[in-house]
């Protein structure tokens, strides 16, 4: 219980009942009222929710307890609320911080603590440093110090009517699937648009998330892509289980990749209501917005894995539209902040104005920009560490499936640049995984290249 606390990619995660307990719970949220003090909040306020993990509301009881004792005003989020609205309320609402008991996409094992910033985004990375190096030894016999008071709340309703006032939503009329993958989105959309335009899968609260990580990518939404064709759907939608990110399957049961989603988003945005900012995404993102922001005299920028290097472009200056790799997107106009909900809404509010299937939009880009593919796997691998002192020391490979590199980029990871190609080989931040991502003109060719580099790095034989 006196082990060092590290934040991730987005937030500190943990195994339950090993590392996540509600002792360490105990130093983490002492923690944050310390660094809000020491950053000139005397009386802090903080929102805290959480979302369907196993002991997501005791968890949440006791951090809002811990918090008040330090002599923080809280509000409790009253029941299961998406990681996006407690962001959205805090800068609303006008808190200090808002705290979220999620491990997102994780596996159901894990739980975490989310730190939300006072302008509605992810806290930078010098916000969590000043928590980490905050963290005190546990101790049962903390002298209890009061003065603070928790409130209850229904912020998840209050988020959805704000929504109401953000969208026309008479004017959407598609069949929708919408998989919330047993996590905080469920009943958000059927909530919205009735029950007639939105057909809901996984909708009860499952700890397990019924054995699939609850991680919107291609092999864990096979059930949400053969609904879609079997209710004749216009669009599936799939959140995380916290619901900040988002997955989406084309009327065909086909995955549109979180890649393609930003670029429609982008064109959507810019080319038919006439927005402008910059493009800014993350280091495994697709090649496509690099000619989308070239072909507009739209600036891209590139930045580290991780939604926190893109929230603060979106404090200084304007951006159209942020993202990653996995899904965690934002838009402008709204909180500087992942949130699969909204831009689910801005994509069904795209299908609608454009009067074409999704097939045909993503299609009209290809046609434009040319063919991009992609494609990633996850490896549990005991060397990860070798791999990764290898890499570093040769400079990586010179040649994949075929391809020839011409350059490597070690902005987050390896990444090895080819014509028309690239591979990103790098570790998880949120997971024990190495993780190897790849696009290419075609999905076969995208594969191949995650292959080969395997079996060059001794990962398959």
């Amino acid at each position: 219980m006196n082990e060092p606390i590290r934040f991730g990619t987005d937030g500190w995660r943990a195994v339950i009942a090993r590392e996540f307990t509600f002792a360490n719970l105990d130093r983490l949220a002492r923690a944050t009222a310390k660094w809000l003090k020491q950053s000139g909040r005397n009386t802090p306020t903080l929102i805290v929710g959480h979302d369907t993990r196993f002991l997501g509301r005791p968890f949440a009881e006791h951090v809002a307890k811990t918090l008040a004792d330090e002599g923080a005003a809280v509000i409790l989020a009253g029941g299961i609320t998406p990681t996006p609205a407690i962001s959205w309320a805090t800068k609303m609402r006008g808190a200090d911080a808002g705290v979220v008991i999620t491990a997102s996409h994780n596996p159901p094992e894990y739980s975490g603590y989310k730190i939300k910033a006072h302008f509605g985004g992810s806290a930078t990375t010098d916000m969590t440093a000043a928590v980490e190096a905050a963290v005190e030894p546990y101790s049962p016999n903390h002298q209890m110090r009061g003065g603070g008071k928790v409130y209850e709340e229904d912020i998840a309703a209050q988020y959805v009517e704000f929504l109401g006032t953000r969208f026309d939503f008479s004017s959407i009329r598609l069949g929708i699937v919408h998989d919330p993958m047993y996590g905080a989105g469920q009943g958000i959309l059927s909530t919205l648009l009735g029950n007639d335009c939105v057909t809901e899968i996984h909708g009860t609260i499952n700890p397990s998330f019924g054995g699939t990580p609850p991680e919107p990518i291609e092999r864990n939404l096979q059930d949400l892509m053969r609904c879609v064709v079997q209710e004749g759907a216009a669009v599936g939608i799939a959140h995380d289980g916290d619901a900040d990110r988002i997955g989406v399957v084309d009327e065909l049961g086909c995955t549109v990749t979180s890649h393609m989603v930003m670029a429609l988003l982008a064109a959507h945005l810019h080319k038919y209501r006439g927005m402008n900012g910059a493009i800014v995404r993350t280091f495994a993102t697709s090649a496509i917005l690099e000619k989308m922001g070239g072909a507009w005299g739209i600036p891209v920028e590139t930045y580290p894995i991780g939604f926190k290097y893109v929230t603060p472009r979106f404090l200084e200056t304007s951006v159209l539209v942020g993202g990653e790799e996995s899904g965690g997107i934002a838009v402008a106009g709204h909180i500087p902040e992942r949130d699969g909900i909204y831009v689910g809404l801005v994509l069904l509010e795209m299908l609608m104005q454009r009067g074409k299937p999704l097939t045909a939009l993503v299609q009209e880009l290809f046609d434009e920009f040319g063919p991009h593919a992609y494609y990633r796997a996850d490896v549990h691998a005991e060397q990860q560490p070798e791999i990764i002192k290898t890499l570093r020391r040769t400079g990586g490979l010179d040649e994949i499936a075929g391809r020839k590199v011409h350059s490597m980029d070690t902005l987050d990871g390896f990444k090895h640049l080819m014509k028309d190609a690239w591979l990103l080989v790098r570790p998880s931040g949120t997971e024990p995984i190495l993780r190897i991502y790849a696009e290419a003109p075609t999905r076969s060719e995208a594969e191949e290249l995650v292959y080969d580099t395997q079996v060059k790095l001794g990962l398959k034989h």
